[in-house]
């Protein structure tokens, strides 16, 4: 039989794998709703020995366990509410987006893992996504646009 910690511990996981978790209010919450009682206290030192760490979205699963939840639905979800515009500039795609909300669109391109992008770098407004060539920025442009 698995102790209280474990049956906590292992909802605490299979939460964050099937849900979108933005704070610890929001985890008790849920963890209520299956009868597991636990402080604030509790969770902070059960999400630090998960490898559970907050991202821009909400708690995800630490290292290789965290299933990828970004797909082209999720990332087009944030394109259409926190993009400005798109501009090409030789091999880079730039991205102007709401102040603040460059790095939730950056996060999600790292998880979407899009073939054309090598990597990309996501200050307070702006995403600078590096591309192979000046063509391939110009194709993530549209695929970005048929996204929104």
């Amino acid at each position: 039989m698995m102790s209280e910690k474990q049956v906590r511990q292992t909802a605490i996981k299979e939460l964050i794998a099937n849900h979108i978790i933005p704070n610890q209010e929001k985890l008790v919450e849920l963890l209520l709703e299956r009868n597991i009682k636990a402080t604030q206290t509790t969770l902070s030192r059960d999400l630090n020995e998960l490898g559970i760490w907050k991202g821009p979205e909400g708690y995800v699963l630490g290292n290789e366990a965290a299933p990828v939840r970004a797909t082209k639905n999720e990332l087009k979800k944030v394109l259409q509410t926190l993009l400005v515009s798109a501009e090409v500039a030789s091999n880079m795609l730039v991205l102007k987006t709401q102040p603040g909300r460059a790095q939730a669109i950056g996060y999600e391109l790292d998880n979407i893992k899009l073939p054309l992008v090598v990597g990309n770098i996501s200050g307070d407004d702006t995403v600078f996504i590096a591309t192979r060539s000046e063509e391939d920025a110009m194709q993530l442009k549209r695929e970005i646009e048929n996204l929104i």
